[in-house]
C-alpha cells in the first residue's frame, strides 16, 4: 500500500518547509531532485504530525463533567413535550428554560473542515505507509512537478516510488492479483508491463489504457506522460482505493487524501492535458447483464460460489509477502462485527492460514461505543455479544490456530477526542451516517492501546451454553493491546451484491416475479456507487493508521460472476404467508444463498442473523445527548 500525492503547477515551486535538503539525481537519464528516508526516528516524526488531534475543550470538559445533569434535563424536556395538561404558551415556555439549560452544556464552537496546505497534505499521506517516504520534484515543458509518496510494504522485493521509464513517472498505491506479479512487487509490475504493450502500439493513450483495464485488484494510480503532457489518475473498476483531486488557479492536486475543495475520483480514468488544462474521464467498469435463468439444483451453484469467494479471499492472504511475525503477533485481522458476511471471510482465511503456516495467528477487530445518551457501554452493543458467540465457534473450528478477539471499547472522551481527525479524513462525505460509520472503521483499525484488549480462548472443549454463563473462566486477556496486523479483510459487498439492504425488500411492493428485474438492475447501481458510497470514506479512515483494507467480496472477477451466473431468486428469497389478520404478504430471506453458504460451511448459528448497519451494531450513532432527532442524512 501507498499514500500518493501529486502537485502540478505553472508557477515555480511551492514552498514546503517539512522536507530536508534534497539530492540532485539522474534516474533514467532524467534529472530531478528528491529526498527519501526510511529511517523510522524520521518517519515517525511525519506520522506523528500527520495523526495530531485536538485536545478536549473547555467546554467539552464541562459538558464531559455534566453528563448526569443532562441526561436529567433531557429527560425533563421530553416529559413537557408529551405533558397535554399544560396550556401551549406554558409548554412553550418551560421547553424554553430547559432547552437553554441543555444549550448552556452542550454548546461547542463548530468545528469546520479547514483546507490543508501541501506541508500537512504530505504529512496526512505519510501516515499511510510508515515504511519508506519519498519526495520529488523536477521541471518539464513549463510545469513544476512535486510528488510525494509513502510506502506500506507489503510486497517483495521492495520498489521504491516514484518510478521513472520510458518517459512515464509513476505513483502507485494498492495491491494486484495478476497471476503474473504474485510473486512479485505490483508496482514494478505496471511498468513493465507498460513497457511492454508500448512495442504493441505508437499511441501512447491506448497503451496506458489497456494497461489499466489489465489490472486486477484494489488500486489507485498517477501516471504523469513526460511525452504528450498529459497525466493519467485512476481508481480500480470498483473504486476500492481512494484518490481525489482539485484543478486550482496554481494548477493540478491529486492525492490519497482529500481536504477542503477536492473532488473524490469515480471508478474512472482520468486524462488531464497539462497544456489545455481540459480533463477527459474514460469509464472502468463495465458489469454484465444479469442472468434470469432458473436454478435447478441450489448445491452446484453454492458449490461454486464457495470456490470462487475462497479464491478471492485466499489471494488476498498469500500476496501478503512478509509474513514473518514473532509468535505472539498476528498477520492479518477482520473488521468483525460476528455478522455473516465478515464471519464468511473470516472462516475461509482460517481455512488458508490452515494450509499453510498453522502457527499463524488472526485477529478479529471488535469496535463497541459507550452511549452517554443511552448509557450503554460498549460490551453491551449488539456487534460485541455476536463478536464473541463467533470468535467462539470459529475457535472450536480451528482449535489448532490462534484466533484472537480483539476488543476495542471506545468511551465518549475517546470519540471526541478524535471526531475532528475523523471528519477530516472521510471529507467529502460530510453527513450524520457518514460520521458514525468512520468513526466505527477509524476505531477498529486504530492503535490505541488504552482502549483494546486481547482475548484467547483456553478452553476448547466448553460448549457455548457453558461458555455464555462464565466467560471469564474461559478466556485469557492481555490489556493494552495493539494489533500488529498492517492487512485488514472487510465483508464489505456482500449486501450490495446478495441483497442485504432492507431497501431491497422495498421493490417488492406489489407482489409477482417481475421485481426480479428491478432488484437485479438496483443491485447493479449499489455496485456502481459503491466507491463514492463507502469504498473513498473507509479507504482513508483506515489506512490513516498505516494499515491496508481488502475486499474478497468486491473482486471484480467474483462480481462479474455472482451477477452473470446467481440470479436474483437466489439472493433475495421470499415466500407467501398471512399475517394475523388473514392478509397475504411477503416473508423475504435477504442474502439467501450466502446465508446457505454459511450452513454448508458448518456456521448455523450466524445463517440466520439480520443484518444490521455497523453504526447500530458497535452503538456509534447519536452519541449526543439531544441527537436522537437527527437524521443519516443531515449534514455535519
Amino acid at each position: 500500500m501507498c499514500g500518493i500525492l501529486l502537485r502540478v503547477s505553472k508557477a515555480q515551486y511551492a514552498e514546503v518547509s517539512c522536507i530536508p535538503n534534497l539530492s540532485a539525481v539522474n534516474e533514467k537519464n532524467f534529472p530531478h531532485q528528491k529526498w527519501e528516508t526510511n529511517d523510522k526516528s524520521i518517519i515517525n516524526h511525519f506520522t506523528n504530525q500527520g495523526s495530531k488531534v485536538k485536545s478536549l475543550s473547555k467546554q467539552q470538559i464541562y459538558k464531559l463533567n455534566n453528563l448526569d445533569n443532562l441526561r436529567l434535563l433531557n429527560s425533563q424536556l421530553s416529559k413537557i413535550k408529551n405533558n397535554v395538561k399544560i396550556s401551549a404558551n406554558e409548554k412553550t415556555n418551560k421547553i424554553t428554560e430547559v432547552q437553554s439549560k441543555i444549550n448552556e452544556i452542550t454548546k461547542e464552537d463548530q468545528d469546520e473542515i479547514k483546507k490543508n496546505d501541501f506541508d500537512e497534505l504530505i504529512y496526512k499521506t505519510s501516515n499511510r505507509g510508515p515504511n519508506y517516504l519519498n519526495y520529488t520534484k523536477f521541471k518539464h515543458d513549463g510545469s513544476y512537478f512535486q510528488l510525494f509518496s509513502a510506502i506500506l510494504s507489503l510486497r517483495q522485493p521492495f520498489t521504491k516510488q516514484p518510478i521513472f521509464k520510458d518517459e512515464f513517472v509513476l505513483q502507485f498505491n494498492g495491491e494486484l492479483y495478476n497471476s503474473e506479479c504474485m510473486d512479485s512487487n505490483d508496482t514494478q509490475f505496471i511498468i513493465e508491463c507498460l513497457h511492454s504493450n508500448l512495442k504493441d502500439t505508437s499511441d501512447r493513450k491506448s497503451a496506458i489504457l489497456k494497461t489499466l483495464n489489465s489490472l486486477n485488484g484494489e488500486w489507485a494510480i498517477i501516471l504523469i506522460d513526460l511525452v504528450n503532457d498529459k497525466i493519467y489518475f485512476a481508481r480500480d473498476a470498483i473504486g476500492c482505493r481512494s484518490l481525489c483531486y482539485d484543478i486550482t488557479d496554481d494548477g493540478l492536486y491529486i492525492s490519497s487524501n482529500s481536504t477542503l475543495g477536492f473532488f473524490e475520483c469515480s471508478n474512472s480514468a482520468y486524462e488531464y492535458d497539462l497544456k489545455s488544462g481540459e480533463m477527459n474521464v474514460v469509464q472502468l467498469l463495465n458489469l454484465p447483464e444479469p442472468t434470469f435463468e432458473q436454478v435447478d439444483n441450489e448445491q452446484v451453484i453454492m458449490n461454486e460460489l464457495r470456490q470462487r469467494l475462497s479464491h478471492s479471499t485466499k489471494i488476498r492472504y498469500e500476496s501478503i509477502h512478509p509474513l514473518t511475525c514473532s509468535e505472539n503477533e498476528s498477520k492479518l485481522a477482520v473488521l468483525f462485527s460476528g455478522g455473516l458476511d465478515c464471519t464468511i471471510i473470516a472462516r475461509l482465511l482460517c481455512e488458508s492460514i490452515s494450509e499453510g503456516n498453522k502457527d499463524s495467528s488472526i485477529d478479529l477487530l471488535s469496535v463497541g461505543f459507550e452511549n452517554p445518551r443511552t448509557k450503554e457501554l460498549p460490551t453491551s452493543s449488539p456487534d460485541r455479544k455476536l463478536a464473541i458467540k463467533s470468535w467462539f465457534h470459529l475457535c472450536k473450528l480451528f482449535p489448532h490456530l490462534k484466533i484472537n478477539l480483539v476488543e476495542i471499547d471506545v468511551d465518549y472522551s475517546s470519540w471526541l477526542i478524535h471526531k475532528s481527525r475523523v471528519r477530516e479524513l472521510m471529507f467529502p462525505c460530510n453527513t450524520e451516517m457518514d460520521l458514525s460509520i468512520a468513526i466505527a472503521f477509524y476505531f477498529a483499525s486504530s492503535i490505541l492501546p488504552d482502549l483494546t484488549v486481547q482475548k484467547k480462548l483456553n478452553e476448547y472443549n466448553v460448549d457455548w451454553e457453558i461458555f455464555e454463563q462464565n466467560q471469564r473462566k474461559y478466556i485469557d486477556i492481555t490489556t493494552k493491546y495493539v494489533s500488529s496486523a498492517k492487512v485488514l479483510f472487510s465483508g464489505l459487498g456482500a449486501d450490495e451484491l446478495f441483497a442485504g439492504y432492507s431497501r431491497h425488500e422495498g421493490i417488492f411492493n406489489i407482489l409477482g416475479d417481475s421485481n426480479y428485474e428491478e432488484l437485479a438492475q438496483s443491485l447493479n447501481y449499489d455496485i456502481q456507487i459503491i466507491h463514492v458510497r463507502n469504498l473513498g470514506r473507509d479507504d482513508r479512515v483506515i489506512n490513516c493508521w498505516g494499515k491496508e483494507l481488502r475486499y474478497p467480496y468486491l473482486d471484480e472477477d467474483f462480481i462479474k460472476w455472482v451477477i452473470s451466473a446467481i440470479p436474483p431468486q437466489l439472493k433475495l428469497k421470499y415466500i407467501k404467508v398471512n399475517d394475523k389478520k388473514g392478509i397475504e404478504k411477503l416473508q423475504f430471506t435477504r442474502k439467501y444463498i450466502l446465508r446457505e453458504l454459511a450452513k454448508d460451511l458448518g456456521m448455523d448459528w450466524i445463517s440466520n442473523e439480520l443484518k444490521r448497519a455497523i453504526q447500530f451494531g458497535a452503538k456509534s450513532a447519536k452519541l449526543e445527548i439531544g441527537q436522537n432527532k437527527s437524521k443519516g442524512t443531515d449534514s455535519l
